[in-house]
């Protein structure tokens, strides 16, 4: 690795003396970020440029929230009235992507999908007395815990988990509680439809590929 001259070391430091960002001095120098971080990590800085780094860091907090404030409105004015049919496309896309070809099921760890999946099973008429879980958990997981949220987030008694799964280790990532599966009882006839729906879709999909 290229050793730094003093001289753009000091002009590094001076820089973040002056309450400039890291970005700021990267984009002012050429240099890399994480070569400039390194350098600036111990610099004692006053009161005023700790005062100038927070404005800026309030900046792009602001400006993020509202380049999502814009992307929620741009999306509702995409999606529009969602109907019957919507849920129905919904449904057939949850279930191709995330669901088991041996039953009417979809498992995973994200509560907003489920509930989104739940409720396009409430749209296709199916009854929630139907309707049952079962989740798969690390050791470290409290067992009461994890069935209380799916219950209470899905609106499905606890009496409706008919299994719960223990997975040696500790939990990854964003599983905190665990996955979730929600399975349709004898529902043949309606994972059929499905099925059948994927199949027509994927057809359909692949006449416009092979045309474009």
């Amino acid at each position: 690795m290229k050793r730094m001259s003093e001289e753009a070391r000091l002009m590094i430091v001076a820089r973040r003396l002056q309450g400039m960002s890291i970005p700021e001095i990267s984009r002012e120098t050429g240099m890399a970020k994480t070569t400039i971080q390194r350098y600036v990590k111990h610099v004692p800085i006053s009161q005023e440029a700790r005062r100038l780094l927070r404005e800026k860091q309030g900046g792009g907090k602001e400006r993020a929230l509202g380049l999502r404030e814009n992307s929620l409105e741009r999306a509702k004015g995409l999606i529009g009235e969602i109907n019957t049919r919507d849920t129905l496309f919904l449904l057939i896309g949850l279930y191709w992507g995330e669901g088991t070809k041996k039953d009417f099921s979809v498992i995973n760890s994200d509560p907003n999908l489920l509930v989104a999946f739940l409720g396009c099973l409430d749209d296709m008429g199916i009854p929630r007395e139907r309707i049952s879980l079962s989740l798969r958990l690390h050791a470290d997981i409290s067992e009461p815990h994890a069935c209380q949220f799916w219950s209470r987030t899905l609106n499905v008694p606890a009496s409706r988990i008919n299994r719960v799964e223990i997975i040696k280790g500790k939990k990854k990532g964003k599983l905190q509680y665990g996955m979730c599966r929600i399975r349709v009882r004898s529902g043949i006839r309606e994972r059929l439809v499905i099925q059948s729906a994927i199949q027509l879709i994927g057809k359909e999909a692949s006449k416009r590929v092979l045309s474009a």
